[in-house]
């Protein structure tokens, strides 16, 4: 009788120990290893230091939050990060040691199109690994690769209500485009979307002028733009140069409305212009004044991450889309085996592909036919030194 009441107590005690240990989904057991790999590529220097330094800490964020309820099919995610700098060269240098030496399943990144749209084309036949761009906005670029994605709105998207909106408002009829000649997504937008969008409105482009990413003086192309009685200025540039520009627009008296695209509307376009930013309208592909639940959430997690500041959309981006990899690890049924490597990457891309109205803090993640993201986007001007979505 002892005995069996023994036997009782060590049951009643094993299931008590059993019932406060965290229950993992049924995929754990078939998932091996220590860990979940996942690459990230951030600039967090150069030209676009601002949204990789706004998209890191969104990475490490929703990595905490994920292995804090068991990971990837009960495995802790191990995210592997490189600073591409913004350059192709570092970005192809990255995704080389993401691929070969760390083995990665996928890739949070790049962040550019630049980089993008160098290492896309040898996506097919050298790296056979899924990337996920929260941030590179030049059309096109995801269709030259099944294994090519972006979780994120491309420029054509992004420009064409806040276009609509700017002449609206200013009732503009003669633009001149300054753009830069060297970044792939300022090129693209001064070069092709921002005609084509001005040219739908019966727009008149008096000129479009180039300049270098590097310049810092842009008194030629401002004064050019003013003797041609430019009623607008129509910008292909990232925040720091299109700041420049503005800056120089209000010292040479030119003051006339302002458009920017995706690489223009970051915080720190404000922060250097100062009051010659008042008026700009920008794109956008997430919104964190939204007063969504999920977004009021990640916001007040990330702020304390950047001294109270709130990133470009490259943060709630990036953040969703390591949350839109769990998903599809666990959906797709990998094995985390070494060996099924290839196998595991594949099943991977094809998930990624099929993602339709997956939740994020950016909007609902959902790939259309070349594997670009779709949604909605907020029209941002600025406002008493603030960006303000007057979309109503």
């Amino acid at each position: 009788m002892k005995s069996f009441t023994g036997l009782l107590s060590t049951l009643a005690a094993a299931a008590t120990v059993l019932a406060v240990l965290p229950m993992h989904h049924a995929d754990a057991a078939t998932l091996a290893g220590r860990n979940v790999k996942i690459g990230c590529l951030v600039p967090l220097t150069g030209k676009g230091a601002e949204w990789g330094q706004g998209a890191k800490p969104s990475i490490d964020l929703a990595v905490e939050e994920i292995n804090a309820k068991g990971g990837i099919g009960g495995l802790p995610i191990e995210m592997i990060c490189y600073d591409d700098q913004t350059l192709e060269s570092e970005a192809l240098n990255a995704m080389n040691r993401l691929v070969d030496r760390d083995k990665v399943l996928a890739v949070v990144g790049p962040c550019f199109s630049g980089p993008f749209e160098t290492i896309a084309p040898q996506l097919d036949s050298r790296f056979k690994t899924a990337i996920d761009s929260y941030c590179s906005a030049k059309p096109g670029l995801s269709a030259m690769s099944k294994w090519a994605f972006r979780n994120t709105l491309t420029s054509d998207k992004q420009l064409r209500p806040v276009v609509d909106a700017w002449l609206k408002e200013y009732k503009i009829k003669k633009v001149v485009i300054i753009y830069d000649a060297e970044d792939a997504v300022s090129k693209g937008e001064g070069a092709a979307v921002l005609p084509k969008l001005l040219k739908d409105h019966g727009i008149e482009i008096l000129d479009s002028l180039t300049y270098r990413t590097k310049d810092t003086d842009y008194s030629a192309q401002v004064t050019k733009a003013k003797s041609l009685g430019a009623e607008g200025i129509a910008l292909g540039a990232c925040y720091q140069n299109a700041a420049a520009i503005a800056k120089e627009m209000q010292k040479q008296g030119l003051n006339v409305p302002i458009i920017g695209g995706a690489c223009a509307g970051a915080p720190g376009y404000i922060e250097i212009a100062g009051k010659a930013a008042e008026g700009t309208y920008m794109s956008t592909a997430a919104w964190l004044d939204d007063p969504r639940p999920e977004v009021r959430a990640y916001v007040g997690k990330i702020k304390p991450r950047l001294n109270g500041q709130l990133p470009p959309y490259s943060g709630p981006r990036s953040y969703d889309i390591v949350y839109s990899f769990k998903y599809c690890f666990e959906k797709a049924g990998i094995s985390n085996k070494p060996a099924d490597l290839d196998s595991d990457r594949d099943k991977i891309r094809e998930c990624l592909g099929t993602l339709k109205d997956f939740p994020g803090v950016a909007g609902p993640i959902t790939m259309d036919e070349v594997r670009d993201g779709t949604g909605i986007t907020a029209i941002l001007k600025v406002v008493n030194g603030k960006y303000i979505n007057i979309v109503k």
